[in-house]
């Protein structure tokens, strides 16, 4: 396998000096329904107070080559985005909003059915036993519907799965996060498939998960509602995240989902397989020895392609595109374990372009201009694979 990389497009930088955590990071790339490519970021502290507003965004009619400010709908909101074509020429977009504030709207909680340690103290809550407002708050949520005839965004909502459902709040915190379409959805038949892990369920046996877990949601509707297949991964004993997952079709029909372990350590990433469109997973394997908000894209020409990070940004790749025969890291930044957030945010984003390329977009915190001031940049690159 060869595989070309074209030289870094320097999309957009921070100001001089910018080494706040969650400032010009976590960029994300998402195509229009009329082709053009939304390039977006993160600029704010990586907070869940910071969700749901907008973000800075570029876009590009050249493939990527070039980016311009962008002006028009849908916006995207922090921290990530992604807009999803769905069936009959529509297009879906589930973003984030800021989250519904308990002591503006002086909601009591009830008694939390269960406490975990994840980036600090998490209790959660069952929705059942939340006022009905609230449970209105999670189970209808705000979207975009792109519509072919008239060409033209219109506000949607999305009804989402309440059954068994968990609200959680951080301590110190007065807001309870829900979920957000921050990966493309998959079309699978005549079925839309998420993973997710923004939503928290109790598991199949009515226990409540330790620390996190991803589910598989499926929606038959064109994406207006949306309910529980399964949940994809989970550990009973609480000492793996199993968050950020990433799905995609593998070449010989399956499908494969890659997924974060950890929070604050680094752990070898995740990696399962579903043979029956998501009904059920094989048991986890660890996959290489790091790696936060894995991306993962099923070439036309039949690879598989993998990005991660933190430390660094690097690229596998798959020829056999079942996931289970990967090619060593190509590192876009090499990074060190000594430190690893220096260099980049680790956090990647994919977009196939045709059937054998595709971008990837990532940050680089040790980019200097062209007077060699340092800045963060958020850097474009289109891949080849031959």
């Amino acid at each position: 396998m060869n595989v070309t990389l074209s030289d870094p497009v320097v999309a957009a930088v921070s100001q001089v000096g910018e080494t706040r955590w969650g400032f010009h990071q976590f960029p994300a790339l998402t195509r229009l329904p009329g082709g053009e490519i939304l390039l977006m970021w993160a600029d704010a502290a990586d907070a869940s107070e910071t969700h749901g507003a907008p973000a800075p965004t570029l876009v590009s009619r050249d493939e990527g080559a070039s980016w311009q400010p962008f002006a028009g709908e849908p916006w995207p909101r922090r921290p990530h985005y992604s807009v999803s074509e769905v069936f009959g020429g529509e297009h879906l977009a589930m973003p984030s909003q800021p989250y519904l504030n308990i002591a503006d709207a002086a909601v009591t909680l009830p008694a939390p059915v269960a406490t975990a340690n994840i980036y600090g103290t998490v209790r959660s809550y069952r929705v059942a036993d939340l006022p009905p407002a609230v449970r209105d708050y999670y189970g209808r949520i705000p979207a975009q519907r792109y519509a072919p005839a008239t060409r033209q965004w219109a506000d949607d909502v999305i009804e989402y799965d309440l059954a068994d459902m968990l609200a959680w709040k951080r301590d110190g915190s007065d807001v309870l996060p829900r979920t957000f379409f921050e990966r493309s959805l998959l079309r699978v038949g005549a079925e839309l498939l998420y993973a997710d892990y923004r939503v928290h369920y109790a598991l199949p046996d009515g226990t409540v998960p330790a620390k996190s877990a991803t589910h598989l949601m499926v929606s038959r509707d064109n994406g207006r509602s949306f309910t529980r297949r399964t949940t994809i991964a989970a550990d009973p004993a609480g000492e793996d995240l199993y968050g950020e997952p990433h799905l995609a079709p593998t070449a010989d029909g399956r499908l494969v989902c890659i997924l974060r372990k950890t929070d604050q350590q680094q752990k070898p990433m995740a990696i399962t397989w579903s043979p029956d469109a998501g009904r059920t997973w094989t048991p986890v394997r660890e996959l290489f020895e790091f790696g936060v908000w894995p991306c993962v894209v099923l070439l036309g020409c039949g690879t598989l392609v993998l990005s991660y990070g933190r430390p660094g940004v690097h690229l596998r790749f798959d020829a056999t595109g079942t996931g289970e025969q990967w090619s060593e890291p190509l590192s876009l930044i090499a990074g060190t374990h000594h430190a690893i957030q220096r260099d980049s945010c680790g956090y990647t984003s994919l977009l196939a372009l045709d059937g054998r390329s595709l971008l990837i977009a990532y940050s680089n915190f040790q980019h200097r201009d062209a007077d060699g001031q340092p800045r963060k940049a958020i850097l474009v690159r289109r891949v080849t694979v031959e």
